[in-house]
């Protein structure tokens, strides 16, 4: 995402790597997802899956841009704008799904656990972000 002076394979590599798989596969699945007959049917019926789109496209951009952003060069302005933007749209959606719409849903242990592991994602958001703002 940054100019860098050299290419290195260490930690961070990795997990921005992981990072840009993970958001990649997540967009495909909401796409594909989108187009089933299951989706179709549900459709039919008057569920909106409008949001659910748009989320999955961001989710394929987010993705792009942290596995494009091992390999090409952008400026130092444009790379914090993006992690910002991950991070934010990240955070964003752990807010809203899991505080504000689905608070303790189904019971309390499975909710933690699904907020701990998507927690686990923005912290690493924030990780690979912060390499960017030096």
């Amino acid at each position: 995402m940054a100019k860098r002076s050299s290419f290195t394979l260490d930690s961070l590599f990795f997990l921005q790597l992981s990072l840009g798989l993970f958001f990649l596969a997540l967009g495909i699945l909401g796409l594909t997802n989108y187009n089933s007959k299951l989706s179709e049917i549900a459709r039919f019926f008057g569920r909106n899956d409008g949001l659910r789109i748009v989320t999955s496209v961001i989710e394929l951009v987010m993705g792009g841009i942290l596995v494009l952003g091992l390999f090409l060069s952008v400026s130092s302005g444009l790379a914090k704008i993006f992690s910002f933007a991950l991070f934010g749209l990240w955070a964003a959606y752990v807010l809203y799904y899991f505080f504000f719409n689905n608070i303790f849903k189904p019971d309390f242990i499975p909710w933690l656990q699904e907020v701990a592991w998507r927690s686990v994602i923005l912290v690493s958001l924030w990780v690979v972000g912060r390499k960017y703002m030096a």
